[in-house]
């Protein structure tokens, strides 16, 4: 696993904490002052169409400051961070306070890694002549509270799109280890020939390769931010603490963990990272929150992320990491008398309403006698949320794989990148949709 990402704060670090502690006098007309988050992005984007690579770079920065009263929460956003900027940015819900006069801006400009291009160049060559993005993503931040700040660090990402009939795209780390066995798998061509299951068909299917951490992401990631537990739409508020699935089941929320695309040391309203036990023994134990919904719901803060600097942080999950089991996957492949194996997942849905997911699963084989026997064509899979959790065989893979599919998470619209690792989890009855 590579080493924790340090990068230079956005602004030079003894004049974060000079503004920190001038923050101390900001008074907003009955609002207390909550933070001003700081932050700079690097977008470094190679399409290549009809064979010709076109190269383009987007650098944004910017800053907003949230107030809290007893009845709403205010955030003012702008553009750029000159020192004008800022004081104009505080001084739009609070009386102006001087800001240290002097600021040493950082010298360490964002770049991509050297040898990016040649790399972008090679991966487009490599998914043929359908049009295909390759895009490098960094971003430094700090969070500006009273008294104290905190650096934003967060791996930075590649994602690779192919287009084409059927598109698909990768999401990983720069550097990850995986990442070239991934990019084969991504322009490996579909099968020709493939098994369409009947809808309405109920069946076991085995989720491998990393596939059950898009499962569990939207039955038990989402579903454990606090946002849906204050207001009662996740369909696991009102089990915190009850027995949800087999008692092998161990699933983390592990922010820590920065070979992941989700990873970040400190959260973005400077939280600092750590795991959190989602479900122990089968048990669902702990939950995801905010600083608001941590006061809420009487737990711990530390999963506030932001889509953008100009967007408020809300309650998401980082990485889902589900603990490996001792069996081998092909040794419960090999009891399925007539299931399915899902090989790769596109997505997944949870209606609120119905308390039912949908799965879309893009690769994976038909099983009959525990021989795979047929490649296993794009269909949709459901069955509620709750049922499904119950359902998961105590027999658990040992065999934990990042799911480099699971790629960009997006929650009202806003989009946000998060990782997942997991081994074979095999679920008793899904219904073909």
């Amino acid at each position: 696993m590579p080493e924790v990402l340090r990068p230079h704060p956005p602004l030079d670090p003894r004049w974060l904490q000079l503004l920190s502690e001038r923050c101390a006098d900001l008074r907003g007309g009955g609002a207390r002052f909550e933070d001003l988050y700081i932050e700079q992005r690097l977008e470094s984007r190679a399409v290549a169409t009809n064979g010709e690579l076109q190269v383009e770079e987007c650098r944004t920065d910017g800053a907003a400051a949230r107030w809290r009263s007893p009845s709403r929460v205010v955030l003012h956003a702008r553009t750029g961070l000159s020192t004008a900027g800022l004081g104009e940015l505080l001084g739009r819900h609070a009386d102006r306070v001087a800001l240290p006069p002097v600021r040493t801006l950082q010298t360490v400009e964002m770049d991509p890694p050297r040898g990016w291009l040649d790399w972008a160049r090679e991966v487009t060559s490599r998914l043929g002549p359908a049009p295909s993005t390759v895009r490098f993503l960094s971003r430094r931040a700090a969070v500006v509270r009273v008294g104290e700040w905190a650096p934003v660090a967060s791996p930075p990402i590649v994602r690779v799109e192919r287009g084409g009939e059927r598109p698909a795209a990768l999401l990983a780390v720069w550097g990850q280890p995986r990442l070239g066995a991934w990019l084969q798998e991504l322009a490996e061509p579909e099968p020709t020939k493939a098994w369409e299951p009947t809808p309405g068909m109920q069946l076991p299917v085995l989720f491998t390769c990393g596939t059950a951490g898009a499962l569990m992401h939207e039955l038990v990631g989402h579903l454990a931010e606090s946002d849906l537990f204050v207001t009662g739409a996740s369909p696991l508020a009102g089990l915190l603490g009850a027995t949800v699935s087999t008692v092998g089941l161990e699933i983390v929320d592990d922010p820590t963990r920065i070979d992941l695309a989700g990873g970040f040391d400190y959260d973005d309203e400077g939280v600092g990272a750590a795991p959190i036990h989602l479900v122990r023994a089968g048990r669902l134990e702990g939950l995801l929150c905010d600083r608001e919904g941590a006061e809420q719901l009487g737990t711990t803060p530390g999963r506030g992320r932001r889509a953008a600097w100009n967007r408020p942080p809300v309650a998401r999950l980082s990485n889902l990491v589900i603990a490996a089991g001792k069996v081998p996957p092909e040794e419960i492949e090999a009891d399925l008398e007539h299931g399915l194996v899902v090989t790769r997942v596109g997505g997944a849905t949870v209606d609120p309403v119905s308390a039912r997911t949908v799965l879309r699963v893009e690769c994976g084989w038909e099983v009959r006698n525990g021989r795979r026997r047929r490649p296993l064509a794009p269909c949709e899979l459901t069955g509620s949320v709750v049922e499904i959790l119950a359902k998961i065989d105590s027999r658990i893979g040992a065999d934990p794989t990042p799911d480099w599919r699971l790629g960009w998470c997006i929650k009202d619209g806003a989009p946000l990148p998060t990782g997942s690792e997991a081994p074979s989890l095999l679920v008793q009855r899904l219904e073909v949709l």
